[in-house]
């Protein structure tokens, strides 16, 4: 990708490891080791390519699901040397998006575990270099791939004999998807911190008849994640006609406007070029690359 998460990390806390901050006012400082925020980031996808697909196979698939909760942790790790401290020029870096944690998370809940052998509910890679290039990058060429297999959970219902309480939970499909991230790049300065990335996500979907739909997307990430619904004075979003939601593009302001009920910024930088996302209805990083930067 707020609502009540199954896990509060998007990461499995078992990969994070100590990260030191700095803020805008330290740009003079020197560049920084290759690192990635650990505030979750709001991802767009654009779509670039689903010709391995056959006619039909995407039906049920596509970037929607993915959107509903376009939140995504990166989380940098890494090697210990051998007094058991960071070793700084051995940093790896892991991303999980929350779509696949809460199917997973989910299923785990209800006993179903993942029946995928080789498969991890998280993608895990190595920096290429210590320090961010030229161009203020950390690239992780590529990655192990997310894989997820989970059977059917099936529908609980609510217990007649307990009326204050509602024990009922929904089912979730089986599900066996795998995602491949590879040419993942943190923009990384003193004075932006790992807040944004790019880089290219194969997403495969096996249906339960053994049809399988590929799509590859451009992901473009920005934290902190922040949604820019449009509310109702209850707090509660509002909608268009198609059902899609209406926007507030100054909820991604960096800036506190108490006069506009606003007594504090989004947390996104203010060097950062922003948009309200349509098909997300989050803050993302405007255009089609990054580093998005006034």
């Amino acid at each position: 990708m707020k609502v009540t998460r199954i896990r509060q990390t998007v990461v499995p806390l078992s990969i994070l490891s100590l990260a030191v901050t700095c803020f805008s006012g330290c740009a003079d400082e020197p560049e920084p080791n290759c690192i990635a925020s650990l505030s979750t980031f709001a991802v767009k996808l654009i779509e670039t390519d689903r010709s391995a697909s056959k006619k039909g196979a995407c039906d049920a698939y596509g970037p929607a699901g993915f959107n509903a909760d376009p939140e995504v942790g990166l989380a940098p790790y890494y090697e210990r040397d051998s007094k058991g401290q960071p070793d700084y020029d051995k940093g790896s870096l892991a991303i999980q998006t929350y779509e696949v944690g809460s199917l997973f998370f989910y299923a785990q809940d209800s006993g179903i575990a993942n029946s995928a052998m080789d498969g991890t509910v998280y993608s895990l890679g190595k920096f290429s270099s210590a320090r961010p290039d030229g161009d203020h990058f950390c690239t992780v060429p590529s990655m192990s791939p997310t894989h997820v297999v989970l059977a059917e959970v099936p529908a609980v219902p609510d217990d007649p004999t307990t009326p204050d309480d509602d024990e009922s939970k929904p089912a979730q499909p089986a599900q066996d998807i795998t995602l491949e991230w590879s040419n993942l790049k943190v923009y990384v300065t003193a004075a932006s911190y790992g807040t944004q990335f790019e880089g290219d996500v194969t997403d495969k979907r096996t249906a339960a008849n053994g049809q399988t739909c590929t799509i590859t997307y451009h992901a473009l990430g920005l934290a902190p994640a922040v949604p820019c619904k449009a509310l109702d004075p209850d707090g509660n979003p509002l909608t268009n006609a198609d059902g899609s939601f209406q926007l507030d593009e100054t909820a991604c302001d960096p800036l506190a406007n108490p006069d506009l009920g606003r007594p504090t910024g989004s947390g996104i930088s203010v060097n950062t070029r922003y948009e309200c996302d349509a098909a997300t209805a989050y803050c993302t990083v405007a255009g089609d690359s990054v580093p998005a930067i006034k």
